[in-house]
């Protein structure tokens, strides 16, 4: 599995977002957390994107597209707006275009989770991208920490901890642990910015944690300069050149 599979897979879990009120961490009737979705059917963002895996560091300009339940699109940029990847995550599939080797990807979420050794799915990456709970609340004992409200949820071998925002209300933090591997990510949101009434983080940072195999750290930073929720339909190109060659 490439580098370019493994950077663009991390930019996925790099856009969330944050309720934009203050509530009771319960609902009326005791049994889910008020933790409110985004509301939205079209998003575009801009973002600086830096990406470090002890071996190898990347610096670059990522555009982000996004049309709710649906499709998420990036496009990457390192210098003088030349593209240099596209990535396409469909319902079933994630497509991605290399365009400096003039290769072509497609994957399947089983394909994906098979060689990552993590459960890979559309609706889980959407929840990270947009901050949602990626499992959600099922009466799970719920404890203040800090400034936070937490609670653990579980599903096969992966325990997600999650970090529930005291003021905000929304996940700030969530970490995955791989009881099979020992390995774990964290992603953390923060710099919390207002766009048509919904609430954003500004910096966005991940770790994955490869405890198992001794590796060193891949760490993920993401500085936002523009988010828009748009109006209306916008487009998500992605088109494989007949010279490029499937890998």
């Amino acid at each position: 599995m490439n580098k370019l599979l493994l950077l663009c897979l991390v930019a996925m879990i790099g856009l969330s977002s944050c309720n934009r009120k203050v509530g009771a961490i319960f609902g009326k009737k005791k049994d889910k957390l008020e933790v409110v979705d985004p509301e939205f059917d079209y998003l575009s963002a801009k973002a600086k994107f830096n990406f470090d895996d002890g071996e190898k560091s990347y610096s670059t300009s990522a555009n982000f597209r996004i049309k709710k339940d649906s499709l998420i699109w990036i496009s990457f940029s390192p210098a003088l707006g030349i593209e240099v990847a596209r990535v396409l995550i469909t319902t079933e599939n994630v497509f991605i275009l290399d365009k400096l080797k003039k290769e072509y990807y497609e994957y399947s979420y089983e394909e994906l989770s098979k060689n990552f050794d993590f459960d890979f799915n559309f609706k889980m990456i959407q929840s990270v991208v947009l901050g949602n709970l990626v499992e959600p609340y099922k009466k799970q004992r719920v404890e203040k920490m800090d400034n936070f409200f937490t609670y653990t949820a579980s599903k096969g071998l992966y325990l997600y901890q999650n970090f529930i925002g005291a003021s905000t209300m929304k996940l700030e933090k969530v970490q995955v642990f791989d009881e099979g591997t020992g390995n774990t990510i964290s992603v953390n949101y923060g710099d919390f910015i207002l766009v048509n009434s919904q609430i954003f983080p500004n910096e966005i940072s991940a770790v994955i944690d490869y405890e198992a195999k001794n590796k060193p750290n891949t760490e993920v930073n993401i500085s936002y300069n523009k988010m828009v929720i748009e109006d209306g339909p916008i487009s998500f190109p992605y088109s494989v050149p007949s010279k490029y060659e499937k890998k």
